[in-house]
């Protein structure tokens, strides 16, 4: 239990990490904005990491198919709460799609070099 909840908080930080960078780097620069992408990755990490953690299939192909889905799950909860909240002023969906794109992408260089 404790090495799970200790990925679960690595996970959510780096993705904080990660994921302002990018938004900082396409313009987001509003503490409002921010904190919405902080909120949004409290909601969606967690989940995603859990589920992740749940499901039986941990290495191989299956392995990665279950994270691309589980990727796109994320990114459409995610496109859909910044619109909602963020509205069209800048493209919600090519943000979630390069914050969670990069996030998912550091992520796997990460999980490449310690293992």
């Amino acid at each position: 239990m404790h090495i799970w909840i200790k990925t679960l908080f690595l996970s959510l930080v780096l993705t904080w990490i990660i994921e302002t960078l990018v938004f900082l780097g396409m313009g987001i620069r509003k503490r409002k904005d921010l904190l919405l992408l902080f909120f949004i990755n409290l909601f969606t990490n967690p989940m995603a990491v859990t589920i992740y953690q749940l499901q039986p299939v941990h290495s191989g192909f299956m392995s990665w198919i279950i994270q691309i889905f589980l990727e796109i799950f994320v990114v459409l909860i995610e496109g859909i709460l910044l619109y909602k909240c963020m509205g069209k002023r800048k493209n919600p969906w090519l943000l979630s799609l390069a914050a969670n794109g990069v996030s998912y992408l550091c992520g796997a260089v990460y999980t490449v070099l310690i293992h």
